[in-house]
């Protein structure tokens, strides 16, 4: 920790004002290492610390300042004598890692208290001041293994930024139990980066998403007009309320590719699906048929009569624009990632699903991401980015549809890949309770090619979710 406090020089970064809605975010990541070889030395203690702060000397905005500034945006403040630490701890567990492999990593066997922080960020009890990152490495009974749960503030990190700071962390570890210096490596943030890798044209929104995000709340905009600390704990009152409940699923490669050649006889010949593509509509499918079969509370019908919600179901399905920016090397920490949108008639909900019924959703998804191009991004990022205070909040976005899914795939982010010095991960990760209609798509553990899903929202919604036939005969509960 010295070193980096020692190394940190003070510096501003400009968020981009799309960051500024991912306040209320906390992203939440688990990871689970074995102690194979019951190795004494296995990821000291010391040396994970230190490998950490190294990490972070190369990321000094992560231990930054969230400030409002002038023009009605937010910026990252990097005071060397005003730091923002991130929250660092070490604990023991009673609970021995093959209790939880045994049962497939279920969070029932989870040592208590192992992820630090709820979804929604409010301000530190000490400090006053929203941390950006907290970090807890929990220590398996007899040595048999560690868990590490990884938590950031969507503001400054999405899901790659996430993984590359682990990955570097194990890096810098691994290089001082080795004795062997790790090469050297630069990291960025802010959006002036993004926006110099933006083409100097920009190019018209499709239809679906010029309707979306031209949507307005009043109930949103009163949410966000709060401040973040209030908002934080009016998010995490609301979502306490309507207790979320996530459950993690697990397809085989085998059922996917199968429904996929199914689904592909019902589009024109030589159309392409991806697995994300397919998921993903069964996921649209999936969800607005559980969401319809449950009773509206006092919240969902306020909000319906406010905004005379539409009757229709959004799904935002998320890209990382980083390959198309030609970002892909540069190890940048933020969130330059948007999405597509896809709307369908809810009077769909009421039809089976089938590969028909999905072919018309996948098809809709692989049109809209084969229309994606760098100056429809720019486009994008002028909206997501303009003078107009909460132009497409997700708030508002989710006030005025019947049923909003969310659906973000990290399968490609190498969640298998950060070696401390012991091996790479047993089992990664995220909290189950992200975020309330949100699916996450990640990878199986390797050598597998199966997938896993992590689907949250009301215990309503996913009883049906759990009762649905053909979701039952596609997916495995895992936990």
């Amino acid at each position: 920790m010295n070193h980096f406090v020692s190394s940190i020089e003070s510096k501003r970064f400009a968020c981009r004002r799309f960051e500024m809605r991912m306040l209320e975010i906390t992203v939440r990541f688990l990871f689970f290492y074995a102690n194979t070889s019951s190795d004494k030395d296995f990821m000291p203690s010391d040396k994970l610390e230190e490998g950490f702060y190294r990490t972070l000397a190369l990321c000094p905005w992560f231990a930054g300042n969230l400030h409002p500034t002038q023009g009605g945006g937010m910026e990252v403040v990097v005071d060397k004598d005003n730091l923002n630490m991130p929250e660092y701890r070490e604990s023991q567990s009673l609970v021995h890692f093959s209790k939880i492999q045994s049962a497939g990593f279920s969070r029932t066997t989870w040592p208590d208290g192992l992820v630090p922080v709820g979804p929604f960020p409010c301000c530190d009890k000490v400090t006053g001041k929203i941390k950006l990152v907290h970090i807890h490495v929990v220590r398996l009974k007899d040595n048999s293994g560690t868990a590490i749960s990884i938590n950031f503030n969507h503001t400054v990190a999405d899901a790659t930024s996430i993984l590359t700071f682990l990955r570097r962390w194990a890096d810098e570890t691994r290089a001082l139990i080795s004795g062997v210096p790790v090469a050297e490596v630069s990291f960025c943030f802010g959006a002036d980066i993004i926006k110099s890798h933006l083409p100097s044209e920009s190019a018209p929104l499709s239809e679906t998403a010029t309707k979306v995000l031209s949507a307005q709340s009043r109930v949103a905009d009163f949410i966000m007009w709060l401040s973040p600390n209030k908002r934080g704990r009016l998010m995490n009152y609301l979502t306490s309320s309507a207790s979320p409940r996530g459950h993690l699923f697990r397809i085989s490669r085998a059922r996917i590719d199968g429904l996929r050649s199914q689904v592909l006889e019902y589009l024109p010949q030589g159309t392409y699906l991806s697995t994300n593509d397919i998921i993903s509509a069964v996921l649209h499918r999936v969800h607005e048929q559980a969401a319809t079969r449950k009773s509206q509370g006092w919240l969902e019908r306020l909000i319906d009569q406010s905004n005379g919600v539409a009757g229709e179901h959004c799904t935002f399905v998320v890209i990382n624009h980083r390959r198309h920016l030609g970002m892909t090397e540069l190890n940048y920490m933020g969130n330059p990632a948007f999405g597509e949108f896809i709307l369908t008639p809810m009077q769909q909900a009421h039809l089976p699903i089938t590969p028909k019924t999905i072919s018309v959703v996948a098809g809709q998804i692989r049109s809209q991401l084969l229309a994606l191009t760098t100056p429809r991004i720019r486009q994008t990022v002028e909206i997501l980015d303009s003078d107009v205070e909460y132009a497409a909040d997700f708030l508002t976005i989710a006030m005025n549809y019947k049923v909003v899914t969310t659906a973000t795939n990290i399968t490609s982010i190498k969640m298998y890949d950060a070696d401390f010095g012991h091996g790479v991960q047993a089992f990664s990760t995220i909290h189950p309770e992200l975020c309330m209609r949100v699916c996450i798509i990640l990878p199986s553990p390797p050598p597998s090619k199966d997938i896993l899903v992590s689907f949250c929202d009301t215990p309503s919604v996913m009883d049906s979710v759990l009762k649905n036939e053909f979701w039952s005969d596609f997916a495995e509960l895992v936990y």
